[in-house]
């Protein structure tokens, strides 16, 4: 998720803004507005926007602190944090590395919902001490115990026990302390995330269908959230379960093929045979200029192959990272994909997409679980 604004940093975290917050800010602020502060406080002495627009504002903050607690928790653990972007479903902390061990995954995991249960106390009590205090008609002590109440009802949600929330990471950090196996607690935790997006979406389409109440169309888009993600959750356990404890060199594909850059598509497909993951493009002095994806043939149009050349679709080697074969296949696909592995000046092969799910493929842990 990148940020549409970026707003500076706290603490040396970048803070930033997706768009669609935007749309969410208007939706509460006239929701509130419109129906749930004047229900609360009919005879007001202020305005209801003024207050509505407090309160959201107060809500947006309330994220945040929930993600910097996130943020700033990972940093004493010794990971590192890219940024924080709020968006439409709440706020994303974006960390580079994965926790060190299972305490450090718990931590980082609870530090987000301790923080909204501490602001939803304190400001519900806020709110409390204000309504005693402060003149009838004040929406002040409305807008505190709104967002109060709206802290601990983030906190109980992203509690709920499935990946990606919260609850999910501290039952794979619980279930990585038990078994000693940080890849199969987090498959684990994304597959009861799983269950509970699709419960959320049958409580949704169920309260939109009967009016019961319990759950709409956003309950069900929520469902659909956290299925969406678990999925790429239980995804991503299982290639980097794969990479563990492996080099590039141990997955990477043979030696590609050194082709001219100026042949066409057409004239590279009319040799036939095999057609291979990648290739090697090289200029007029044979010396290697770029990387082909094959797979980027899939979007050619037919009419453009007499013409367009390997080059006009190739990677420029200078963009694409190239590493040592002793590299561990994790670290070396952080920098991105596809990775030339080169030894002594020669690119000895190629690790892309279709190598990953191959060596994924291989990995008899895999079949187990």
């Amino acid at each position: 998720m990148r940020p549409t604004i970026r707003l500076g940093h706290v603490r040396g975290v970048a803070i930033g803004v997706h768009w669609s917050l935007l749309v969410v800010g208007v939706l509460v602020a006239s929701t509130l507005a419109g129906s749930l502060l004047p229900s609360l406080e009919p005879h007001a002495g202020g305005s209801y926007w003024a207050a509505a627009v407090l309160a959201t504002l107060l809500f947006f903050a309330s994220i945040l602190a929930h993600e910097l607690s996130h943020a700033l928790v990972a940093i004493r653990r010794g990971q590192r944090v890219e940024g924080i972007t709020l968006w439409l479903l709440g706020g994303v902390a974006s960390l580079r590395d994965e926790a060190p061990d299972a305490r450090s995954e718990f931590l980082v995991a609870a530090a987000g919902p301790l923080a909204s249960i501490v602001l939803g106390v304190g400001l519900t009590a806020v709110g409390i001490g204000l309504d005693a205090v402060l003149a009838d008609g004040s929406l002040l002590p409305a807008v505190a115990i709104y967002v109060g109440v709206i802290n601990l009802v983030l906190a109980a949600f992203n509690l709920l026990p499935g990946a990606p929330l919260d609850g999910g990471r501290i039952l794979s950090s619980a279930l990585w302390a038990i078994r000693k196996d940080r890849r199969g607690a987090q498959v684990a935790a994304a597959r009861v995330g799983t269950v509970l997006g699709w419960l959320l979406v049958g409580v949704g389409v169920l309260g939109f269908v009967t009016g019961s109440g319990y759950g709409d169309l956003w309950t069900a888009f929520v469902g659909w959230f956290v299925i969406d993600a678990s999925r790429s959750e239980e995804l991503s356990a299982r290639v980097a379960r794969t990479l563990d404890g492996h080099t590039v060199a141990e997955i990477m594909g043979p030696t590609p093929r050194e082709v001219p850059e100026w042949t066409t598509v057409a004239a590279f497909r009319a040799e036939g045979g095999a057609m291979p993951s990648s290739i090697v493009l090289t200029g007029f002095d044979g010396t290697p200029s770029a990387l082909l994806q094959t797979g980027v043939f899939r979007v050619v149009d037919g009419n453009d192959e007499p013409t367009l050349r390997l080059r006009d679709v190739g990677i420029p080697l200078t963009r694409v990272p190239a590493v040592a074969p002793d590299t561990p296949a994790r670290a070396a696909l952080e920098q991105g994909v596809p990775v030339v592995v080169v030894a002594a000046g020669r690119i000895l092969g190629v690790v892309g997409l279709d190598e990953v799910r191959r060596a994924t493929g291989r990995d008899a842990l895999n079949l187990a679980t």
